[in-house]
């Protein structure tokens, strides 16, 4: 499928006009950065690769006044374009603990007007209050490092939504060792070997 614009829309016929003309503001902020956010290449595929990829949780998430967190957040996905489209009715928080990308992810939040979402500039794992009914992540580390982070901002309700690739499989193995868990997996419709992992009910074994 050809990376533009257009193919975004065909994709996600529920993004206005006008939220589409930020994600083309929020697309050249990311590449007339100095600092690396994506590879070159990746460049290339923004609309798809990151922009249709980050939506594609929306799936899984109610628009019902959660507060949610991405972290490791980059920049900025997916947890930018799920604030862009989600009307307000979610709070989104962008966790980033390098300084240099959570000023990138602030000057975003006020090019872009972007009223439900916020910087928190801190390793997650220095944030430590069960407030998220959500936790994100994008490219950060493996499932059983993303439970350690995120089980202390957690309650027993939240949700956890991972964009994971081929080795999903090997991680499930590492973490199931560690933890219990409900999962279900997502595959891409577009990109064969790319999933989102969906987990529920995440307690740390007893050893």
């Amino acid at each position: 499928m050809e990376d533009s614009s257009d193919s975004f829309s065909k994709l996600n016929t529920n993004v206005s006009r006008e939220t589409l003309l930020l994600f083309h503001k929020y697309r050249d902020l990311i590449i007339n950065e100095k600092q690396s956010l994506i590879s070159k290449n990746d460049q290339k595929h923004i609309w798809i690769r990151h922009f249709h990829d980050s939506l594609r949780l929306l799936n899984f998430i109610e628009l019902s006044d959660l507060n949610i967190i991405d972290i490791g957040s980059g920049a900025g996905l997916p947890g930018i374009p799920l604030a862009l489209v989600s009307n307000q009715k979610n709070y989104y928080y962008l966790c980033e603990n390098r300084r240099k990308r959570a000023n990138f992810l602030n000057e975003v939040i006020s090019q872009l007007s972007i009223k439900n979402a916020e910087v928190i500039h801190s390793k997650v794992e220095q944030i430590n209050y069960p407030q998220f009914d959500v936790v994100l992540a994008r490219a950060v580390a493996e499932l059983n490092d993303l439970f350690s982070m995120s089980y202390n901002i957690i309650k027993k309700s939240s949700t956890l939504l991972f964009h994971k690739g081929v080795h999903i499989d090997t991680e499930l193995k590492k973490a199931t060792k560690y933890w219990t868990f409900d999962y279900s997996l997502h595959e891409s419709t577009i990109e064969k070997g790319s999933y989102i992992i969906e987990v529920k009910n995440l307690i740390k074994s007893i050893s």
